[in-house]
């Protein structure tokens, strides 16, 4: 096949395709057989039609739309191949006289592309960014919270349920006298304020003595995840078996000794502060890389067709039902729940779509204007992380990727990652407002929360 490519006139190209006689012929002959083995005619079994007696019976101008319907896709994804080019849009095809056997066939195919940005300012671009400082305060919390971890429940008696004490409980709840299914709770361990029942519930039992029993009012929401109990108003049977309050260790080397593999509780909380400083300085890092680019991608002069952002939509609603499945979710369940059609989640994400495409049009932008290149090293870099990732030997990825011609996706992705990088070295940092100043940054190991019951009928 022969592909030649037009001048560019604003967001399309014109490809012309010449797909050879040797192609036409079995473009023919392959579609006068299908149909062959589909027709019936009388004499002859079926799939043994003569091919004359095909002809006959259709027609070859009717043979030659067949053909053109099964194998035009194919020669114009042959064409793009050939021409290195990506469009963005189904292509507008056109011919002038039909394909004839033992002759070649021209077409031609009008392509949208992506639009060439104009860049604004991308040198010296002013962005906010936040001083990466720890507070003693915020040592203090997550010191806190590691205490917590280290907490022991204790049963207490001679005192009724208060705020804050992990109470367990049996309950049963009952409409009109009548139990009602799944609302059954036995030996349930819970803290109380902290949200893990329905707040009648939590709030029903203060003041209860171990032993006791009490009939507790419970109101539930009309969005509750339980369809027969949306809005509902059952009394639970609720009996206290144990009281229980967390004692908290003492801030001292012995607790940093349990908690850690420090000596001290100095070297523990510096260590803390080690980390938070560490995840502030990658949040703020984050922040400002972000603000640069956005700064950048917005003043970019760009005629964007609507089919580009639309085309962008529909990728990123792709994306988020595999990251749906890969949680175990369904994105028909998704639609379902949330009352959405297919396109409406399409138009939902027009404004972030048009924003990334504004994004990659000027990291484009930045890297053809200063003539980047992806190197070796770094492409061999990225290929070997995805094949750790992906547990796979690193040539056959790389062989994989270019036979399929992903690896060109890969490249473009490094060399935008390489202009942001460029925009960032380049930018000039400025002291931010008191609104855009960044969350505090998490450290890169947390411990791990103490995790609370199961959720049960009566939780929210």
């Amino acid at each position: 096949m022969k592909t030649t490519v037009g001048e560019r006139e604003g967001n399309s190209i014109r490809l012309e395709i010449e797909v050879p006689a040797e192609a036409v012929d079995r473009g023919i002959d392959v579609t006068i057989k299908q149909l062959g083995s589909e027709v019936r005619v009388p004499g002859f079994r079926k799939g043994k039609v003569p091919s004359h007696l095909v002809v006959q019976r259709f027609g070859m101008e009717a043979i030659v739309h067949q053909m053109l319907d099964d194998h035009l896709s194919p020669w114009y994804a042959i064409g793009l191949t050939q021409a290195q080019i990506d469009p963005v849009d189904r292509p507008e095809v056109d011919f002038e006289e039909p394909p004839v056997r033992g002759h070649p066939f021209t077409f031609t195919a009008l392509i949208t592309v992506m639009p060439i940005a104009e860049l604004g300012e991308y040198k010296g671009v002013e962005a906010p960014r936040e001083e990466p400082v720890v507070a003693d305060a915020e040592v203090d919390e997550y010191v806190e919270r590691l205490r917590e971890q280290f907490g022991e429940l204790k049963a207490v008696e001679g005192r009724q349920v208060a705020e804050g004490d992990f109470v367990s409980i049996d309950a049963k709840g009952y409409r009109d006298g009548e139990f009602i299914e799944n609302t059954n709770l036995e030996d349930y361990l819970f803290e109380v304020g902290a949200g893990y029942l329905l707040p009648d519930l939590e709030t029903g039992i203060l003041g209860m003595d171990v032993g006791e029993e009490r009939a507790v009012p419970v109101e539930f929401p009309e969005d509750y995840h339980a369809e027969e109990l949306q809005g509902a108003t059952l009394e639970f049977q609720v009996t206290v078996k144990e009281i229980k309050e967390k004692n908290l260790p003492v801030l001292n080397d012995e607790f940093a000794k349990d908690a850690s593999e420090f000596e001290t509780l100095l070297e523990l909380r510096l260590d803390i502060r080690k980390k938070l400083e560490a995840g502030r300085v990658a949040a703020v890092g984050r922040a400002f890389r972000a603000a640069v680019v956005q700064k950048v991608a917005a003043g970019i002069v760009v005629d964007l067709p609507p089919a580009v952002i639309e085309s962008q939509a529909r990728e990123m609603v792709e994306d988020f039902a595999r990251s749906l499945s890969m949680q175990g979710g369904d994105i028909r369940k998704y639609l379902q729940a949330t009352g959405n059609e297919p396109e409406d989640l399409v138009k939902q994400m027009l404004p972030e779509a048009e924003s990334a495409v504004r994004t990659t049009l000027a990291l484009d932008g930045v890297a053809a204007a200063e003539g980047m290149e992806v190197s070796e090293e770094q492409l061999e870099e990225r290929l070997g992380k995805l094949a750790v990732a992906g547990k796979v030997n690193p040539a056959e990825l790389r062989s994989r990727l270019e036979e399929s011609g992903r690896i060109k996706e890969i490249r473009e992705q490094i060399l935008r990652e390489n202009a942001a990088e460029f925009l960032v070295e380049n930018a000039v940092p400025v002291a931010p407002s008191e609104a855009e100043v960044a969350s505090p940054g998490e450290p890169d190991e947390e411990p791990i929360e103490e995790g609370g019951p199961e959720e049960s009928p009566a939780g929210e």
